[in-house]
C-alpha cells in the first residue's frame, strides 16, 4: 500500500527548504559585493528570510493570490468610499515585507535591521529575490514606496521630504504610508507624452509662504494604477498652457487622505482582472480636481519620474529573476526525488541537460542583476561619472534581458513537473503568471530597446559598458578562462562596431538591428561575469 510518505517523496516540493541556504549563487554574489563585515551581518538576515519566504510567506500568497482584492465603491448609506478590502493573509505578506524586514525602508534609514548606517542595494534586493521567490504581488507596492522615497530624496525640497519621508520610510504598518504611480492612460501607455490629465492651480486659496499644501488639483483618468489603495501617489499632469509631449509634464504626490481627514476628489472605478499578481489591487482611477503638490521642478516632471522608474524597473527584473530561481528550485526538487523508468528525473541525461540549461540561465541573470544593483550602490556613495553612466545602461539592460529569460524558465520549469506543474495547488502556474507581468511592467520590450538607445546615442553608454567589459576580461588570468576571455573580447569589437554603425543608418533602418544588438549586449555582459 503507498503510504503519505511515499506519496511526498514520488511527488516531492520545495516545502522547508530555506530559498537562501539553498543558494550558494546568492551567497556568492553577496560575498562578492560587500565588505567582509557587512557580508557576515547579512547571513543572518537573509537566512531568516529565506525561511521566511519558502514557508510562511509560501503558504500566505496560496491564499492571497486565491483570495483576491474586493472594491468597495459604496457604503450603507449610499456615499462613496472607493475601500479597497484585502484578505488577512495579504496584510500579513505587508508585515513581513514592510515590518519584519524594512524593505522599502531599509537603504533610507539608518539602523534598519540593526545595521550600521544604510543597508546596501545589495542587501535589500536579495532579501525582495527572496520574498519574491514565495509571493510577487505584494512587492509591487514595496518596490513602489521604496522608488517614491527616493525621487523625494533627490528631488523634492526640505520642507517636503521632512512632511512626507517620514511615513514612507517608516518600519511599523500603524506608521506607514504606501506608494504607487499612476502613469498609463487609455490613450498612452509607453508614450508618456500624451498623458491628457491636466493640472491647474487651486483657485480662490491664499497660501502662506511657509506652508506646505497642496496648490493644484488634477483633472484625468489613469488606466494602469497598481496598488490603487496606495497613500501616496505620484503622477504626471500637464499644466494648462503647457507644452505637448514629456517636457510639458509636471510631476505631483496626490495624497490619498487630506489633512482634514477627507478623501481626495478621485475614485476607483473597477479593480482590474489580471492574468496574475492576483493578490495586488490594480484599478482604474479618475482625478475629480484631486489636489496635489508639485514635486521639484515643474518643467522636469518626466525626468523627475525617471527616478523612480528606473528604480521599478531594476525591481521588474528581480520579480523576473525570482521567479526564475524559484522554478528551477521546483524542478530540481522534483527530478530529483520522481522516479520515471526505474532511476530518479534527474539521472536521465535529456533530463540533466535540462536543468543545467536552466541553472546556467538563473546564474547568469542573477549576475547581471546582482553587478546592476551593486553600481546603484557605488552611484549613491560616491556618484562617479563613470559609474552612473554604467547603470543608465545596465538597468535597462537588466529589465530587458531578464524578464524574457523568465518566462521561458518558468514555462520549462513547469513542464519537468509533467501533469503536476500545470496544477493550481503547486507553485508553478503562479509563477508563470507573475513573471509574465515584469516583460511590459515600467516599459514593454521595443519600449526598453529604444531606451538603450537613446542612451548609447545622447550619453554614451555603451563605451562606458564595453571599457568595463574589456578590463575585467583582460584582468582573468586562469589558463582555462583566457582563451574563452578573447573570444568574448572579438564579440564584444564586432557589437561595438554595430552600435558606432547605427548613426549611418535612417531612423526606420537603425531600429531593425537594436532588439538583437541589446540582447546581445546583456549576454555578453552575462559570460564575462561568469568567467570572474
Amino acid at each position: 500500500m503507498t503510504t503519505i510518505a511515499d506519496l511526498s517523496r514520488q511527488m516531492p516540493d520545495t516545502s522547508g527548504i530555506n530559498f537562501y541556504t539553498a543558494d550558494p549563487d546568492l551567497s556568492y554574489h553577496m560575498r562578492q559585493s560587500l565588505s567582509t563585515e557587512d557580508f557576515e551581518r547579512a547571513q543572518g538576515i537573509l537566512s531568516r528570510m529565506g525561511e521566511v519566504a519558502s514557508q510562511r510567506m509560501d503558504e500566505l500568497a496560496q491564499v492571497a493570490n486565491r483570495q483576491g482584492p474586493v472594491l468597495i465603491q459604496y457604503d450603507k448609506r449610499g456615499q462613496r468610499i472607493d475601500r479597497v478590502v484585502f484578505h488577512p493573509a495579504y496584510h500579513e505578506l505587508e508585515r513581513i515585507a514592510y515590518e519584519d524586514f524594512a524593505i522599502a525602508a531599509c537603504t533610507h534609514r539608518e539602523g534598519a535591521l540593526g545595521w550600521p548606517g544604510k543597508v546596501p542595494q545589495q542587501v535589500k534586493f536579495a532579501l525582495g529575490y527572496l520574498g519574491m521567490q514565495a509571493e510577487a504581488g505584494v512587492f509591487c507596492p514595496v518596490s513602489m514606496t521604496d522608488a517614491l522615497a527616493r525621487v523625494l530624496e533627490r528631488h523634492a525640497s526640505e520642507p517636503f521630504r521632512r512632511r512626507f519621508l517620514p511615513a514612507l520610510t517608516a518600519m511599523k504598518m500603524d506608521e506607514l504610508k504606501q506608494g504607487a504611480m499612476f502613469l498609463t492612460e487609455k490613450q498612452g501607455g509607453s508614450d508618456v507624452g500624451l498623458t491628457a490629465t491636466i493640472a491647474r492651480p487651486r483657485p480662490g486659496e491664499n497660501f502662506a509662504d511657509d506652508t506646505l499644501q497642496p496648490q493644484w488639483e488634477l483633472w484625468g483618468d489613469k488606466w494602469f494604477c497598481s496598488n490603487v489603495s496606495a497613500d501616496l501617489i505620484l503622477t504626471l499632469a500637464r499644466p494648462e498652457g503647457a507644452p505637448a509631449g514629456t517636457r510639458g509634464l509636471g510631476l505631483f504626490l496626490v495624497p490619498r487622505t487630506l489633512d482634514d481627514g477627507t478623501r481626495n476628489a478621485y475614485t476607483i472605478n473597477r479593480l482590474k482582472d489580471k492574468l496574475g499578481t492576483r493578490s495586488l489591487a490594480t484599478g482604474e482611477v479618475t482625478l475629480h480636481g484631486a489636489q496635489a503638490y508639485l514635486v521639484g521642478n515643474l518643467e522636469r516632471g518626466f525626468v523627475q519620474m525617471t527616478e523612480m522608474i528606473n528604480l521599478t524597473r531594476i525591481w521588474a527584473a528581480f520579480g523576473s529573476l525570482a521567479a526564475m530561481r524559484r522554478s528551477f528550485l521546483e524542478a530540481l526538487t522534483y527530478t530529483r526525488e520522481r522516479v520515471a523508468f526505474g532511476r530518479p528525473l534527474a539521472e536521465h541525461p535529456l533530463m540533466r541537460r535540462q536543468l543545467v540549461d536552466l541553472l546556467i540561465e538563473v546564474e547568469g541573470c542573477a549576475a547581471l542583476a546582482f553587478e546592476t544593483v551593486a553600481v546603484l550602490e557605488r552611484v549613491d556613495r560616491h556618484g562617479v561619472e563613470e559609474d552612473r553612466r554604467l547603470l543608465r545602461i545596465l538597468t535597462p539592460l537588466s529589465k530587458y534581458y531578464i524578464p524574457k529569460r523568465g518566462e521561458y524558465v518558468t514555462i520549462e520549469a513547469l513542464e519537468m513537473l509533467g501533469g503536476n506543474g500545470y496544477i493550481e495547488e503547486w507553485a508553478n502556474p503562479r509563477l508563470l503568471r507573475d513573471a509574465i507581468v515584469n516583460v511590459v511592467w515600467e516599459g514593454s520590450s521595443n519600449v526598453i530597446v529604444l531606451d538603450v538607445a537613446r542612451a548609447m546615442a545622447r550619453e554614451g553608454v555603451d563605451a562606458a559598458l564595453f571599457a568595463m567589459l574589456k578590463n575585467r576580461l583582460q584582468a582573468l588570468q586562469n589558463a582555462v578562462v583566457v582563451p574563452v576571455a578573447q573570444e568574448v573580447l572579438t564579440q564584444i569589437h564586432h557589437v561595438s562596431e554595430r552600435v558606432r554603425s547605427l548613426p549611418t543608418l535612417n531612423e526606420e533602418s537603425a531600429q531593425l538591428p537594436l532588439r538583437g544588438l541589446v540582447e546581445r549586449m546583456a549576454q555578453l555582459t552575462i559570460i564575462t561575469l561568469l568567467l570572474e
